[in-house]
C-alpha cells in the first residue's frame, strides 16, 4: 500500500514514516503544503494530511484530492480542537480524523481499516484489473497498455460510476498540462479499442465514466 504523508513537524513526520515502512507500507512524506500539492498526483491508496502546515493547508489538499478522486481515503491530523474545523474536514470528505498528540499505534489502527480491500476489480465478464500489479486481463490474458492508457483506466476505476472530467484527466494523467479535447478523446478511443468491451461511457457535459 502506497501512502502520501503531509506533516510539518519533522520528528513526527519521521516517526510516522519509519513506523509505516516497518509495516511494509510505501510512504512519500512532505513537510510543506505547496511541495505536497506539486507531488500529490500519483497512485496513492491513502493520504494523511496535517491541517496546519506552511503555504497550502491540509484542508485545501483534501478538497483537491477528493475532486480528482472522490473515492480516495484521507485521514486528517491536527492539534486544533476547533469543532468548526473538524466539521469542515468531514464536509470536504475526510474519512477519519485524529487529534494531536496521539499514539502512533492509534494511527496504524486507523490506517489498517483501509488496507483490507480487494485488489481484483471486475469490469465485465472475463475482464478484470489487478490493482496490485496494475495489469488488465481479458480471458486471463493480459492486455498491454501504455502508461497513459493505464493511468486513465485507474482514474476511471477510482471514480467508478462518477464522471471523470477533462480537467481531472489533465491533472492525473498529464500532470496538469492542458490538453485539447481531441487529444483526450484520442486517448479514450485507444483504450476502448484495446479493452473491446463496452464499459467506458461518455458523459453529456464532457467527461467519461465506467459503471
Amino acid at each position: 500500500m502506497k501512502i502520501f504523508l503531509l506533516e510539518d513537524d519533522y520528528s513526527l513526520n519521521e516517526s510516522i514514516k519509519e513506523m509505516l515502512e516497518t509495516e511494509n507500507f510505501i510512504v512519500d512524506s512532505f513537510y510543506e503544503g505547496d511541495v505536497a500539492y506539486e507531488n500529490i498526483i500519483g497512485d496513492y491508496e491513502l493520504y494523511i494530511f496535517d491541517i496546519n502546515v506552511p503555504n497550502i493547508d491540509g484542508l485545501y489538499l483534501l478538497e483537491h484530492i477528493k475532486n480528482i478522486n472522490p473515492n480516495s481515503k484521507v485521514i486528517m491530523i491536527s492539534a486544533n480542537i476547533n469543532i468548526d474545523q473538524i466539521k469542515e474536514a468531514y464536509l470536504k470528505g475526510c474519512d477519519d480524523y485524529i487529534k494531536k498528540p496521539f499514539d502512533i499505534e492509534e494511527l496504524l489502527l486507523k490506517i489498517n481499516k483501509y488496507t483490507q480491500k480487494p485488489h481484483i476489480i471486475i469490469l465485465d465478464e472475463n475482464l478484470y484489473f489487478n490493482k496490485n500489479d496494475k495489469k488488465l486481463f481479458l480471458n486471463n490474458i493480459e492486455i498491454e497498455l501504455t502508461k497513459n492508457e493505464r493511468n486513465l483506466l485507474i482514474l476511471l476505476i477510482n471514480n467508478k460510476s462518477n464522471k471523470v472530467s477533462h480537467s481531472q484527466i489533465e491533472d492525473y494523467i498529464y500532470d496538469r498540462v492542458s490538453k485539447s479535447s481531441d487529444a483526450i478523446r484520442s486517448l479514450v478511443k485507444r483504450l476502448r479499442r484495446k479493452i473491446t468491451k463496452d464499459i467506458i461511457f461518455n458523459s453529456l457535459d464532457e467527461g467519461y465514466y465506467i459503471k
